[in-house]
């Protein structure tokens, strides 16, 4: 006799046999695993929801001015700036920021930069003049004062996964040193271009205008505010500020029929009015009224039960795997003990 008559005449039947139920197993375990992967999305998204429906962005405008009306902000208008920078030289004392050759604070290349929390830029604009002999053009000089923003929904603190950005309760959007990784996304985050960072140190942080928050939340003036001898910087609550830049458009019709930073981005705390339109100064105009964490959130928001229907999928899969080996490795063993006993 052959080996092959050693084994049983019905062993063909037996291996069909286990084929089928090898089948329906299978079957049964991905109508299984998939309804396990959907309950965890289902639990998963449920508890993300709940533990984090303080963090949705809000969305309405209106909404939003009304909640930080009473948030500390400033008022700048462009049109009463001289260029004297003595807001700018009260920043580097107050915050102990030093001068730089290579980071102009004042002029027309000045830049926000890792020692310039604030800056004071020049700019040539044309300008049209009624005089007697008809209109006539001239060029002009205007200066903006750059800084923080300080966003009602910043973009930055939500791109920040460590928080190291955050809106703060008193109003202002603030850093903590601490906590940042370097990773930056904030700069790409912010739709003003303002954080910096200091790139020539070994471990650079995040540099920007935490809107002298020691001063604000007790309801003192900015040092910039305090330090303008023009007027140009209004501080106070936003609410009252806004109602004052819209007073000032009413009043004279040199002024562009619009206030920057009240709905960009769903708001601002710090907004402008001007005599120039803002696209000639500069300013990033056609951005969205809806604050861009909205945007963010849509795709976030849908992560944590993805992520957690794929890990309880991929453990199903690998426990099935590993059964599977194990049932093998044991047919096996059995199928030698019973050949050597024959």
């Amino acid at each position: 006799m052959t080996p092959k008559d050693i084994r049983p005449p019905t062993s063909d039947v037996d291996v069909s046999a286990q084929g089928d139920r090898a089948a329906l197993s299978r079957r049964a375990f991905l109508r299984t695993a998939t309804v396990a992967a959907g309950a965890a999305g289902v639990v998963a998204h449920s508890a993300a929801t709940a533990g984090a429906a303080e963090l949705v962005p809000e969305s309405d405008p209106e909404e939003l001015a009304r909640e930080h009306a009473g948030d500390p902000g400033a008022l700048i208008d462009i049109s009463r700036c001289v260029g004297c920078g003595k807001c700018v030289r009260a920043c580097k004392l107050d915050n102990d920021l030093e001068w730089r050759d290579d980071q102009p604070a004042t002029g027309p290349d000045a830049v926000l930069a890792s020692s310039n929390w604030t800056v004071v830029r020049a700019n040539s604009v044309a300008m049209v003049e009624e005089s007697r002999l008809g209109p006539r053009r001239r060029i002009a000089r205007r200066y903006v004062k750059s800084q923080c923003l300080h966003c009602l929904e910043p973009a930055c603190a939500s791109a920040c996964f460590v928080a190291a950005l955050h809106k703060s309760e008193e109003g202002p959007v603030l850093y903590d040193g601490n906590r940042c990784v370097g990773c930056r996304y904030c700069l790409m985050a912010c739709p003003f271009s303002v954080p910096t960072f200091e790139w020539d140190e070994t471990f650079g942080r995040v540099q920007k205008c935490d809107f002298c928050i020691e001063r604000t939340a007790e309801g003192d003036p900015t040092a910039c505010a305090e330090a303008c001898p023009q007027g140009a910087i209004t501080f106070g609550r936003r609410g009252e500020l806004l109602a004052e830049a819209w007073r000032r458009i009413e009043a004279d019709e040199r002024y562009v029929r619009h206030v920057y930073g009240e709905t960009e981005v769903g708001g601002t705390s710090v907004m402008y009015v001007s005599d120039v339109p803002f696209e000639e100064l500069g300013f990033r105009m056609g951005l969205p009224i809806d604050p861009l964490p909205t945007y963010t959130w849509e795709v976030s928001r849908i992560l944590p039960p993805f992520a957690a229907g794929f890990t309880v999928t991929i453990m199903a899969l690998w426990a099935r795997a590993h059964r599977i080996r194990r049932e093998r490795e044991e047919a096996e063993a059995t199928a030698g003990e019973e050949a050597s006993a024959r």
